[in-house]
């Protein structure tokens, strides 16, 4: 297990992936690209993640934004009007976003959690003068789990809102290619959504200009200020508590020659996934919501129709603001096994 050094858990927090052993390398990076290899590492995994969760987000979308009898329906009506290729309509924002995003997160959060790490000592050791070390000198497994829970929460909501800075146009064209053809058969209309992301933001620039890219982007920040915080809390919280359980620092499961790496990541993964996704589920629907009345606007403009205002309403969660939260779950749980299990695999075996 690698740690950040810090004398407040000494010898530290656990950082988001484990110590590498140059022994195992399949691949040796050259020494011009090594400081860049967390970047280029989660940007390669997160491309693979994206690939395999975009249907369901695709599915997700659509339901919060309009009716359906659940996700077969929804997925069944997709099929019809669109074929297989419209579940994948407009993936090519997201492979762009997505992979810069996380290769962004992975490096600001690698960067600031230390600095979180520290501030938090200093406001303990102001605080308090309580010995946080066991008769051995090094922290205990209860102590060093409490200690990382807010570290990686701040570290992560600071994340968050950092990288949507960059990411809320790139999720506003992907949501606009998703819906915008829905949205025209609602007004009668039979619209072409253009396949490109620079299209699709070219029409959104002539309706709303440069600042109609950022459309929802108060909403988007909240979103991330609870739900990456929570992410990366839940997703070292859990991994760092399974591994110091049930493996005893060995990195086997005691008693056996099972690796306990792969199933904390698994289940770490997963776990950060779902509660993530139960929590800013009706922000990530009212942000939705706002974001497709734009897009009927759009619509509306560039076919001669009166647009009609926007209101920045605010649905307070209910049943209806969790429709598509099934098939969120289940992308969530898929992408977030797919991304760090290959993340963390590739930094054990890429020196």
């Amino acid at each position: 297990m690698t740690y950040v050094k810090s004398s407040l858990t000494s010898p530290g927090l656990p950082a988001i992936t484990s110590e590498i052993d140059k022994s195992q390398a399949l691949v040796v990076l050259p020494e011009s690209l090594t400081p860049w290899k967390t970047s280029i590492l989660s940007c390669g995994a997160s491309l693979g993640s994206t690939i395999v969760g975009f249907p369901f987000d695709s599915i997700k979308t659509r339901m919060q934004t309009h009716k359906y009898s659940g996700s077969i329906d929804c997925l069944r009506q997709a099929i019809r009007h669109e074929g297989v290729a419209g579940l994948f309509r407009g993936i090519t924002a997201p492979l762009l976003s997505i992979a810069c995003s996380k290769s962004l997160a992975v490096s600001i959060y690698t960067y600031s959690k230390p600095q979180v790490a520290a501030l938090q000592e200093q406001i303990v050791s102001s605080s308090s003068n309580k010995n946080h070390k066991n008769n051995e000198g090094t922290p205990s497994h209860r102590n060093l789990i409490l200690a990382n829970i807010p570290t990686t929460y701040i570290a992560g909501s600071f994340t968050g809102v950092m990288v949507t800075l960059f990411s809320c146009p790139f999720e506003f064209t992907k949501l606009y290619s998703q819906i915008g053809m829905i949205e025209g058969r609602k007004l009668g209309l039979n619209v072409t959504v253009p396949r490109t992301v620079v299209g699709v933001s070219k029409q959104i620039i002539q309706c709303e200009g440069i600042i109609g890219l950022y459309s929802g982007l108060k909403l988007h920040m909240f979103r991330e200020l609870v739900g990456s915080g929570l992410y990366f809390a839940v997703y070292e919280t859990t991994k760092l508590m399974i591994n110091e359980s049930i493996a005893n620092g060995t990195g086997y499961i005691s008693g056996t020659k099972i690796p306990v790496g792969p199933i904390s990541i698994a289940i770490a993964g997963g776990l950060s996934g779902i509660l993530t996704w139960a929590v800013v589920f009706p922000i990530d629907t009212n942000k939705s919501l706002i974001q497709r009345d734009i897009v009927s606007n759009i619509i509306r403009q560039q076919n001669g129709l009166e647009k009609t205002k926007v209101k920045a309403r605010i649905h307070l969660p209910t049943r209806r603001m969790y429709r598509g939260l099934g098939v969120t779950v289940t992308r969530s749980v898929i992408n977030s096994m797919v991304f760090f299990g290959a993340f963390e695999y590739l930094m054990k075996h890429v020196a």
